[in-house]
Order: C-alpha cells, then sequence, then structure tokens
C-alpha cells in the first residue's frame, strides 16, 4: 500500500524492498480456533470468585478499621501512633489480602460439579502440583511403565537386565 501511495503522489522516493519473507503455515495454524477452548468453565469460575471474595475482602476491610483505628487514636485520643506502624500495619494487611487471592485461586476445585469443603485444604496441594506439572510427570512415568509391561508381555526387553555382564 505504501509503494501505490508513493506512485500515486509522484514523488521520485526510491522503493522500498521488502524485508519479508513469505512464511508458510502448518494445517494447524490455518485451521479455525474453537473460542470455547481452554476457557474456564462458568461453573469453576464462580466457584473460585466466591472464595476469593471472602479471603481477599476480609482482609482489606480488617486494614481500613486498622487505619482508622490508627486515626482515632491519634486524633481523638492523642496517643502521637508514629506513621510507620500504620503504614507496615495496613500494608501487612494488603499483601494478607493478595495472599488470600491466590489461596482463593488454588483452594478450589478445578473440576466441573465437584464438591467442595469449607476451606478448600484438600485442593491446595494437588492444584499446586499440576501449576508445578508433577501431575504430567506421574502420568509420563506410568505410560512409560504400561509401555514397558506390554512391550516385556510382547517379548521385547526394554529395561537393562540386572544380571552383571562379563569381561568389556
Amino acid at each position: 500500500m505504501l509503494e501505490e501511495m508513493r506512485k500515486s503522489s509522484g514523488s521520485g522516493a526510491a522503493p522500498i524492498q521488502s524485508l519479508k519473507r513469505q512464511e508458510v503455515l502448518t494445517p494447524e495454524e490455518l485451521a479455525p480456533v474453537d473460542p470455547s477452548e481452554g476457557v474456564m468453565p462458568q461453573e469453576v469460575a464462580d466457584r473460585m470468585l466466591g472464595r476469593i471474595v471472602p479471603f481477599a475482602s476480609i482482609p482489606i476491610l480488617l486494614a481500613v478499621l486498622v487505619f482508622a483505628g490508627f486515626w482515632y487514636a491519634n486524633t481523638q485520643l492523642q496517643m502521637d501512633l508514629p506513621p510507620t506502624i500504620v503504614a507496615y500495619a495496613t500494608q501487612a494487611l494488603l499483601l494478607l489480602s493478595f495472599a488470600g487471592i491466590t489461596y482463593g485461586v488454588m483452594s478450589t476445585d478445578l473440576e466441573e460439579g465437584a464438591d467442595q469443603t469449607l476451606l478448600g485444604t484438600d485442593n491446595v496441594k494437588r492444584n499446586l502440583d499440576v501449576m508445578r506439572g508433577v501431575e504430567e510427570s506421574r502420568i509420563a512415568e506410568t505410560k512409560r511403565d504400561v509401555e514397558i509391561e506390554e512391550a516385556e508381555a510382547a517379548g521385547i526387553q526394554m529395561r537393562p537386565s540386572k544380571e552383571p555382564r562379563g569381561p568389556q
């Protein structure tokens, strides 16, 4: 389009050579993408939000109350509390709120129709394992063991024998 604009304007600027090379797309890249693919089910999102709201909002409300309490102590009770104490106390509660968001997400069961416990402590370890990829390695290890057993059943030895080898 830029070249056509230059030609139509009559400017004598030298044409710019295209540095881009033609890229060939794979069939996977050409296939249309399902918009629902990779989307969290609404039931799980609602359950997660139901956990995040209390775990994050309670520390925020406490931070507001602590700040108001410090204000009341300084202005009405004439206690003269240092501002750093106010800052540290409210910031600690705000950080606790961020931790509440994380815990709300990590304590939610990600399966549709799953039963939830009140605090969700049983889901935290499972979700941390999924996040770190531990489940994928367990699945891969189990698949490898099954393949070895099937090969041995077919008469193919896949595992190194435990018998000592002769002189090499």
